[in-house]
C-alpha cells in the first residue's frame, strides 16, 4: 500500500508501508532537476520531518529524469552571484551533513548519472546504485567551480583519496568499475532496476530497527571530526577560488564548455592565501 504525502513543488513523495519507505522523487525535469535553492529548502524540509519518525525504515531517493541531476542549473550559472552560490553550497554541505545522522537508511538512485551538486548530494547516501551506463561526474572545475559541499573533503573520506583526486581533477564521467571497486557506487543494474530496488528494501525492512539506527550512527561518529573539520576547510577554498567569478564568463552565443578562464598566472597567491586566512572560520549547523 502507498500514501502521498506533502504538497511540494519540486518534490514529489509517496510512502510504501509494506517495507516502511519514503519514496523522494526530484520532480522538476524542466530544471534538469537542478539543485535551485526552492529544492535545497523542501529537502532541508523534508529531512527535518524525518529527524523523528524513526518508524520509517528507509529514504529512496530517485529522479523525474533519466539522468539524475545536474546539479547546477549549467544554462544559468553567468547569473549567479558569488553571494548566491555561497547560499546553495552552504545549505547543501548542512542537508549532505543532516542525510548522514537520520536514522532511516538512505538510499540514492543515480539513474543515467549525475553532475556537479547533485554527485556530492549522493555522499549523503547510506547506498548508492545506477545504472550500469550511468556517467557521474564531480566536474565543477569545468564550469570555473570547486566542489564546495563536500567534494573535496568528504569525498575524500568516504573513497580512497586516490580516486577522489583523479575524479575532481579530470572531471571525467566516471566508469562503472571504478566506481564500484572505490565504494561509491554499492551496486548497479541494467534490465533488473525493480528487482534489486525491491531486495534491497526488504532487506532493510527485516533489520532490527533500533540496532540499524544505532549502527548508522556509531558509523558517522567515527567520521564525526574529519567531516567537520574537511568542510571547514571546503568552505575557505571555495571562497578563495571565487575570486576570479570564471563561472560567470561563459558566451551565450557559444557552446557549452566555451568559458573565457582566468589564467592561473594572473591570480595572485598572495591574494589567495589572503582570503584563506582572513575568512572568518564557519560554523557547522547541527
Amino acid at each position: 500500500m502507498q500514501t502521498t504525502l506533502f504538497n511540494y513543488t519540486t518534490l514529489s513523495t509517496r510512502l510504501e508501508k509494506s517495507t516502511r519507505t519514503l519514496f523522494v522523487t526530484l520532480n522538476r525535469a524542466d530544471w534538469q532537476n537542478a539543485f535551485r535553492l526552492e529544492m535545497l529548502f523542501e529537502l532541508e524540509s523534508l529531512f527535518a520531518w524525518c529527524t523523528s519518525r524513526v518508524e520509517i525504515n528507509t529514504l529512496f531517493i530517485d529522479s523525474s529524469s533519466a539522468e539524475f541531476s545536474t546539479g547546477l542549473e549549467l544554462e544559468n550559472l553567468s547569473g549567479l552571484t558569488p553571494a548566491m552560490l555561497d547560499k546553495i553550497n552552504s545549505k547543501l554541505q548542512k542537508i549532505i551533513f543532516a542525510m548522514m545522522q537520520l536514522p532511516q537508511t538512505i538510499v540514492i538512485d543515480l539513474g543515467k548519472g549525475s553532475q556537479t551538486l547533485a554527485s556530492e548530494f549522493a555522499m549523503g547516501a547510506d547506498i548508492r546504485i545506477a545504472s550500469r551506463d550511468s556517467k557521474i561526474c564531480f566536474n565543477h572545475c569545468h564550469y570555473g567551480l570547486v566542489p564546495a559541499a563536500g567534494g573535496m573533503s568528504m569525498l575524500s573520506t568516504l573513497v580512497s583519496p586516490t580516486y577522489a583526486r583523479a575524479w575532481v581533477l579530470s572531471g571525467a564521467p566516471l566508469n562503472e568499475t571504478g566506481l564500484t571497486q572505490s565504494g561509491f557506487l554499492n551496486q548497479t543494474y541494467k534490465e533488473n532496476r525493480n528487482e534489486l530496488i525491491a531486495k534491497l528494501l526488504s532487506g532493510i525492512a527485516s533489520l532490527a530497527p533500533v540496532q540499524r539506527i544505532q549502527a548508522k550512527l556509531g558509523l558517522f561518529e567515527t567520521l564525526r571530526n574529519q567531516f567537520e573539520n574537511g568542510i571547514v576547510m571546503d568552505r575557505k577554498i571555495a571562497k578563495a577560488s571565487m575570486v576570479s567569478e570564471d563561472w560567470r564568463t561563459k558566451k551565450p552565443e557559444t557552446k557549452d564548455k566555451a568559458f573565457d578562464f582566468m589564467p592561473a598566472k594572473s591570480m595572485s597567491y598572495s591574494v589567495k592565501l589572503s582570503l584563506v586566512k582572513n575568512e572568518e572560520t564557519p560554523t557547522i549547523e547541527q
